[in-house]
């Protein structure tokens, strides 16, 4: 029998199983591997970590938050409800910018550290891409180089001013200073 976060991994598979990364020809599961792994070593809480594992389920499979609620119960459902998109909202910009109100509005500080891992791995995954082709990179994401930078940068202001984890947070600036010159703070 698995423990929540084998099983975790195991739905977690199952549900991206012959999804690619846009960045990568490598399988969707990787990211929420790498964001697991992330914040494996900020926070030992289980529903974190099984919530991170499943954060791109409600956006990118065929799952909701009723088969989530089911197998690991309402808190990482709602976790992981908290961290998706709303995919109703059909245009990139707009849909960004409803993910990022909720995400000012939300107080819970393990969803902000989720989501700077979440966004730091998705950073890291262009930057070789980055490297050979430069501000290309950002015409396969649905925005404009000015819209991510948006993106990245208020998702970095919500982690700042929340507090979240300083390790990941530097690491994210760190990141964002290679794609978009400084970061305002």
């Amino acid at each position: 029998m698995y423990n929540r976060v084998e099983n975790a991994i195991h739905f977690m598979i199952k549900a991206h199983h012959g999804q690619k990364m846009k960045s990568e020809n490598i399988d969707k599961s990787f990211h929420a591997m790498i964001v697991y792994t992330m914040l494996r070593d900020i926070t030992q809480t289980e529903d974190i970590l099984v919530s991170a594992l499943l954060l791109d389920i409600i956006n990118d499979t065929e799952y909701g938050y009723e088969e989530i609620e089911e197998q690991f119960r309402t808190l990482v459902a709602d976790m992981v409800s908290d961290l998706s998109e709303d995919m109703s909202i059909t245009k990139w910009l707009d849909r960004k910018k409803d993910y990022i109100r909720r995400m000012r509005a939300n107080d819970d500080i393990m969803i902000t550290n989720i989501m700077i891992a979440d966004k730091l791995h998705i950073l890291l995954t262009y930057y070789t891409p980055f490297l050979k082709i430069g501000d290309r990179i950002w015409k396969n994401t649905g925005g404009s180089k000015d819209e991510n930078r948006w993106l990245y940068r208020e998702t970095y202001n919500i982690g700042k001013t929340k507090g979240a984890n300083p390790d990941l947070l530097n690491r994210y600036r760190n990141i964002l200073k290679v794609y978009f010159g400084d970061v305002d703070d």
